[in-house]
């Protein structure tokens, strides 16, 4: 009877035990190798296309879209299923790749699409790519739902920071502990990272604003407002700052009339300018900009001794100097509409068009450091005719995204290309 009424305890035990409401199918077989060590040289072969937006890591092509209940990492190439993560309940909301430690975090929570609006508590979950197991997993308490709209891509690097439900919080990527959690009153809050800063960008109270935070404690070390940029303080939400990491600890703020650069530890100023002052100074179209190690990269408009051309340029974001620019192939190119330029491996690659900038005609391959032409390559992507824009390059392939795909659903709309 003794061993009867033990055996009946652990299964009972054994039953109401905390069981995780997801499965993970895999990994099946050896982790698929990259393409090639860097981007491309010259991209001219179509190497995978997807109905979706991947997150390239590797050889992977990761599918974790929102709303989605399951995530996919397979071979980009052959597309063979790699590993699977299925949760039973809540969807995924938000996703960002853990580089340094190649790791994806995930964002679930109950969403109600036709509400626009998401639920608390979130469930944190990490997924080790290569191994594909989880490495941790945490959840998120707070006030609830919120707007879908208010949720901003999470970011990891010397932490993971999550804004969510007019809060932030950071966790230590390694371990999953909440590090700390501050309330945040605003609608939109934008994260950035540095090496040691966290940067939080606000939209709130008809203003912009920009704080910098210790990415270890979250102590405030910084505030800086932006709303005198313009005459008109209720012009402020119609025309908001962007904010970029300019490397070595130090961020960008620019509009598309001024541009700064600060310390992000002190948030003390390292060089102000008004935007686009001289000929061949990139242009300010926002999503065009690019920067590497202190280098701005972008579109800008040439004059030449045989008229004027468009082209890309590279400045010196602390002195404003032009470092160099190239000229796009023809007279009549124009550089394509959407995001047009990305930066990766020592190489800056740029869309242009002979259509007006509709559709994209050529890309271009530069030298980071020195401008020079590596490549210039005539696309022939599928469904000609559609606004394809970069979405950015890695691991030899470089990925186009078909922006018409929200209206108009295609076969193909994202394409990877990378060398023959």
């Amino acid at each position: 009877m003794l061993v009867l009424l033990a055996v009946s305890t652990a299964v009972a035990v054994w039953e109401a035990r905390p069981r995780p409401d997801w499965k993970l199918d895999g990994p099946h077989g050896a982790f698929p190798t990259a393409v090639a060590a860097e981007a491309p040289h010259r991209p001219e072969k179509t190497v995978a296309t997807f109905p979706y937006l991947p997150m390239i890591y590797g050889g992977v092509a990761l599918r974790a879209v929102p709303e989605a209940d399951a995530i996919t990492a397979a071979d980009l190439r052959s597309g063979r299923v790699y590993w699977t993560f299925t949760r039973r309940r809540g969807h995924l909301v938000a996703a960002s790749v853990d580089w340094k430690r190649g790791r994806l975090l995930t964002v679930w929570a109950r969403a109600d699409a036709e509400a626009g609006s998401t639920s608390v508590p979130l469930r944190v979950t990490t997924l080790d790519i290569r191994k594909g197991r989880v490495a941790w997993e945490r959840t998120i308490d707070g006030s609830g739902p919120y707007p879908s709209t208010g949720f901003w891509e999470p970011r990891v690097r010397t932490a993971a920071v999550i804004p969510f439900s007019r809060a932030v919080v950071a966790l230590d990527p390694g371990t999953g502990r909440t590090r700390w959690q501050v309330p945040d009153p605003c609608d939109h809050t934008a994260v950035l990272l540095t090496e040691s800063t966290v940067v939080l960008h606000h939209q709130c109270h008809g203003d912009e604003t920009v704080d910098g935070r210790d990415a270890a404690t979250g102590r405030l070390l910084w505030s800086r407002t932006f709303a005198s940029w313009w005459p008109g303080r209720d012009l402020a939400r119609k025309l908001p700052v962007k904010v970029a990491d300019l490397g070595r600890d130090r961020v960008v703020v620019w509009t598309v009339e001024r541009e700064a650069v600060y310390d992000a530890r002190t948030g003390s100023a390292i060089a102000e300018r008004p935007a686009a002052g001289k000929p061949t100074d990139t242009v300010s179209r926002g999503d065009d900009l690019v920067f590497r190690d202190g280098v701005r990269y972008g579109t800008c408009y040439l004059r030449l001794a045989r008229g004027a051309r468009h082209g890309i340029c590279a400045n010196d974001e602390v002195s404003g100097r032009t470092l160099w620019t190239s000229p796009l192939p023809g007279r009549h190119d124009w550089p394509a509409l959407n995001p047009s330029v990305a930066v990766a491996d020592g190489r800056v690659y740029s869309l242009s068009s002979v259509h007006g900038g509709e559709f994209a005609d050529r890309l271009t391959v530069n030298d980071a450091r020195t401008g020079a032409v590596l490549a210039r390559v005539p696309l022939s992507l599928p469904s000609q005719g559609d606004l394809y824009r970069l979405a950015g390059a890695s691991d030899g392939v470089v990925a186009f995204m078909n922006d018409m795909v929200t209206s108009l659903p295609r076969k193909y709309p994202t394409v990877l290309l990378g060398d023959r």
